[in-house]
């Protein structure tokens, strides 16, 4: 009875170790999957970065470009603004001079008639 016991108890252990085995190499696989679907979402996060500071460093670039050119046209639109006052007289000093040769032409071509 004691060695029908004892085997029972072996085919039982046996049994367990079996399912054991059997569980860890199903964990085993799982976790081998796992590991690889992180190696790729591992691999496509730095792939994403890279892109991500590609195209930071693009648009930084042109934001760079766009100030510049912004502070070229402001210093033009001051100098332009700077000028205005000079041209403002300028026009109104050939406007006194046409209206002076307005008025002087008539006469000049009066006395030359005569």
């Amino acid at each position: 009875a004691r060695i029908s016991t004892l085997t029972m108890n072996v085919e039982k252990s046996s049994t367990k170790i079996q399912e054991l085995e059997t569980a860890r190499d199903t964990l085993d696989k799982a976790l081998k999957e796992s590991r690889q679907s992180l190696s790729v979402k591992v691999k496509e996060l730095s792939e994403m970065q890279l892109q991500y500071h590609t195209e930071k460093r693009r648009l930084d670039d042109e934001l760079s470009a766009f100030r510049k050119a912004n502070e070229m046209l402001n210093g033009k639109l001051k100098k332009e603004e700077g000028e205005k006052p000079i041209l403002s007289q300028k026009i109104k000093s050939l406007e006194d001079t046409n209206l002076i040769l307005t008025n002087t032409i008539p006469v000049k071509l009066e006395e030359i008639g005569k």
